[in-house]
């Protein structure tokens, strides 16, 4: 086997994990543990860009595999206003085509949404974030990518739908478990 099919094997088996933990972070209930999910899906998703050679893209992952940890860690204004800093400079020190502008603002908006503190605001800013990415893989012809956001996106729904059909019944009048 060529150094380069073990190359892209590894990437593909590291995407497909991070798909999983991307998933699964849809899924939690806590904000905190939704974002370390996250991060983990973010380090394994620029380890496989990595490998395929896509240092810009590799690079910008990483920046938010580390947003991830510290959001989840110290929500904190000053830190997001540090990643939003980092992406722009991203953005200036890689900028070759009008459509960098996508992952940038998804990256912005990413940013924004990891360092809220209620959940279903996160959610909205990583959905609107998908969208994005969605059309940035459509634009540059990447079937496997645009699949992976649709799945966030709709995991991303389906855990929002989730986390309200179980606080109406909460506060619904005669619940009772």
């Amino acid at each position: 086997m060529s150094e380069f099919s073990l190359f892209f094997f590894g990437s593909q088996l590291l995407v497909a994990i991070a798909f999983g933990s991307g998933i699964f972070a849809f899924w939690q209930q806590q904000r905190s543990a939704m974002l370390k999910f996250w991060f983990i899906s973010a380090v394994l998703n620029a380890s496989h860009f990595g490998l395929l050679g896509q240092y810009e893209a590799a690079l910008f992952v990483s920046l938010t595999a580390i947003r991830f940890l510290v959001a989840a860690l110290y929500p904190r204004q000053c830190w997001m206003l540090l990643f939003m800093a980092g992406a722009t400079l991203i953005l200036l020190t890689t900028y070759s085509s009008p459509l960098n502008l996508l992952p940038y603002a998804a990256a912005m908006l990413g940013t924004f949404g990891s360092f809220l503190t209620r959940v279903g605001r996160v959610r909205l800013c990583m959905a609107l974030g998908a969208s994005i990415w969605i059309l940035h893989n459509i634009l540059v012809g990447s079937p496997v990518a645009v699949l992976m956001e649709i799945a966030f996106l709709l995991s991303n729904l389906m855990g929002f739908l989730r986390a309200r059909r179980l606080a109406t019944k909460m506060v619904a009048p005669g619940y009772s478990d």
